[in-house]
């Protein structure tokens, strides 16, 4: 666990961002309490929404992306469920980091403090690219406190990237190389709104190593092995797009069919990685049906 200091150079970046973050709020298309929990990682930030009395369902959103990713379908999600969209601590958004996930196992105990801290013995998990890893990983970690789980576009998990992954990731360091990345992820195809890529871009030019997502060993992007695969327990849901960029779906989607015991697998038609965004009104009711199975 690599503990953090205060780094001043990245205070002005750090309130472009903040200022960018609090308008992309205005895209929230229903009341949410914000708040802070407190894990051994540092404060994580957390927008709740939905009836307090209903079913918990924990979202956990894309890298540079932030929970406000979710605002085309916090409001299906929160008409059945009491939704918990959190920013991944260490990621570009409102959690403050005082260490680091250095490893997957940190990842699974930051989402357990998580938990904890919600006073949630279970929930339902749904996660996209980066949040979707941190899920399969917290099946392997703590299956116990999970009741269903949906797994959208995984930052590898079941298959290793192409290398345009890294080419892309590699030229993350400014407003041209944010517009550049955003540009290939959606292959032109599907136009974020502004507020959020506003707020994309001022996570990519907030240089603060403190959030900072760097491949290691021990973290992620990783693929799991066959046995890890093999031992998962908690009903899933697995979903790609069509166009996706990052990786071979089909093959992922193979192997994973393969290996998870029981698993729910299928291409998303007429979207690419952001298929949450890109196709809400289909990705919302699948995921309601998928949760909703005895």
């Amino acid at each position: 666990m690599t503990q953090y200091s205060m780094q001043p150079a990245a205070a002005e970046s750090g309130l472009r961002f903040y200022q960018a973050y609090d308008q992309s709020l205005s895209l929230w298309p229903i009341e949410s309490e914000a708040f802070y929990v407190s894990t051994r990682f540092g404060k994580t930030h957390i927008m709740a929404s939905g009836p307090k009395d209903a079913p918990s369902l924990v979202l956990l959103h894309r890298g540079l992306f932030s929970s406000l990713m979710w605002y085309p379908n916090i409001a299906a999600w929160s008409s059945q469920y009491r939704t918990y969209a959190v920013d991944i601590i260490g990621d570009k958004n409102k959690s403050i980091p005082s260490a680091a996930l250095d490893t997957r196992a940190d990842c699974a105990e930051w989402l357990k403090d998580v938990l904890d801290s919600l006073e949630l013995e279970t929930a339902h998990l749904a996660g996209l690219s980066l949040g979707g890893s941190h899920i399969v990983n917290f099946l392997l970690q703590s299956p116990e406190r999970v009741e269903r789980a949906v797994v959208m576009s995984p930052a590898e998990a079941f298959i290793s990237y192409y290398p345009d992954v890294y080419k892309f990731a590699a030229g993350l360091t400014g407003s041209r190389g944010a517009e550049a990345y955003i540009k290939w992820v959606t292959a032109s195809r599907y136009d974020l709104h502004p507020a959020l890529q506003r707020q994309i871009v001022a996570g990519v030019e907030w240089q603060d190593e403190q959030r900072s997502l760097k491949p290691t060993e021990n973290g992620f992007p990783y693929v799991f092995t066959d046995r890890e695969l093999k031992s998962i327990a908690v009903p899933m849901l697995l979903m790609f797009g069509e166009h996706e960029v990052m990786c071979h779906q089909q093959m992922a989607l193979e192997r994973a069919s393969i290996l998870v015991p029981g698993i729910q697998a299928e291409i998303v038609k007429n979207a690419g990685h952001l298929l949450s965004l890109e196709q809400p009104e289909y990705v919302n009711q699948r995921v309601l049906s998928f949760l909703s199975e005895e």
